[in-house]
C-alpha cells in the first residue's frame, strides 16, 4: 500500500503549542509549515490531537496521548475492533499521570490494507474528500453536536453557535466523569478510489468553512495542502491550528 501524506501546524496567536500531531511515524509539537511524506507500507497510522486551551497543560495531555498511541502502534495491532479499549486504556494511564485539570481531544485515522478505520473523542475531524464533496466522517462530542442530534439545531446552523466550542469527551483527567456516559466514535469503510482524507483540529474548521476548504484542496488535495495553509495564514489563524492529508494510491 503507497500514501502520500502532507502535513502542517501552526502555533497561531496562542502563547504555546498545545496541538500534537503523528504524521505516519513522527511525532511532532511545534510550527511546522508544511511536509510531505511518501510511506510504502501496509498499516500507517494518523493522529490529531487538541491540548484544551485555558486548562492546565493542555500541551502535556495531547503528546501524552500521542506518545502513548506510537509505543501502542510498536508493540501491537489496530483494528476496529479494540480502538476504544485502546483509548480507555491511554485514558487510564492518563489519570494516573497527567495534572487534574487537563485534557484533549484526538482524531485518528488507521489505513491498512483496503481500510480506513477513523476515530475520535471531542471535537478534531476526520474529513472523506472526493471530487464533489467533502464530509466528516467523524462525529464531534460538542454541546452544538448533541443539540444537532437531537434536532434541536439544524447541522447548518452549527458553526454560527456561540457554544460551538464546548466539547464535553475527550482524553485526560478532566474527561474522566465523562468516561460513563459516552464512547468512541468509530466509522470502518473500504478505501475507494479518488478518495482523500483529511485530520484536522478545530483551528482549521472553524476558521473556514467545509466547502472552502474543499475548494482550496481539490482536484488534488496533498499538492494543495500549501494552498490551504496559505489561505489560512493570510485569513488570520485563531487558534493553534494542524491538519493532515493523506492520498491512499490504488496498484
Amino acid at each position: 500500500m503507497k500514501c502520500t501524506v502532507f502535513s502542517a501546524m501552526l502555533r497561531g496567536p496562542r502563547a504555546k503549542q498545545e496541538d500534537c500531531i503523528i504524521d505516519g511515524l513522527d511525532l511532532f509539537q511545534s510550527d511546522r509549515l508544511k511536509e510531505k511524506k511518501k510511506f510504502d507500507t501496509d498499516f500507517l497510522l494518523l493522529l490529531a490531537c487538541d491540548g484544551m486551551g485555558g486548562h492546565d497543560h493542555g500541551d502535556m495531555a495531547s503528546r501524552f496521548v500521542c506518545e502513548q498511541f506510537k509505543k501502542k502502534m510498536i508493540n501491537g495491532a489496530f483494528c476496529a475492533e479494540n480502538i476504544e479499549s485502546i483509548l480507555s486504556e491511554i485514558q487510564n494511564l492518563a489519570l494516573e499521570k497527567l495534572p487534574e485539570n487537563c485534557g484533549t481531544t484526538v482524531a485518528g485515522l488507521i489505513i491498512t490494507d483496503d481500510h480506513a478505520i477513523a476515530f475520535n473523542a471531542g471535537d478534531s475531524r476526520v474529513y472523506r474528500i472526493s471530487e464533489n464533496e467533502i464530509n466528516y466522517i467523524s462525529h464531534d462530542h460538542s454541546l452544538v453536536q448533541g443539540l444537532v442530534d437531537k434536532s434541536f439545531i439544524r447541522q447548518d446552523n452549527a458553526p454560527l453557535h456561540p457554544l460551538k466550542n464546548l466539547i464535553d469527551f475527550g482524553i485526560g483527567p478532566i474527561f474522566n466523569d465523562a468516561w460513563e456516559n459516552n464512547h468512541i466514535h468509530i466509522h470502518d469503510e473500504l478505501i475507494s478510489k479518488d478518495t482523500w482524507y483529511l485530520l484536522c483540529t478545530d483551528g482549521l474548521n472553524d476558521l473556514l468553512p467545509d466547502q472552502e476548504i474543499h475548494d482550496r484542496l481539490w482536484p488534488s488535495p496533498v499538492k494543495n495542502g500549501a494552498n490551504l495553509l496559505k489561505k489560512i495564514k493570510k485569513k488570520g489563524l485563531k487558534d493553534n491550528t494542524s491538519f493532515i492529508i493523506v492520498r491512499i494510491h490504488h496498484s
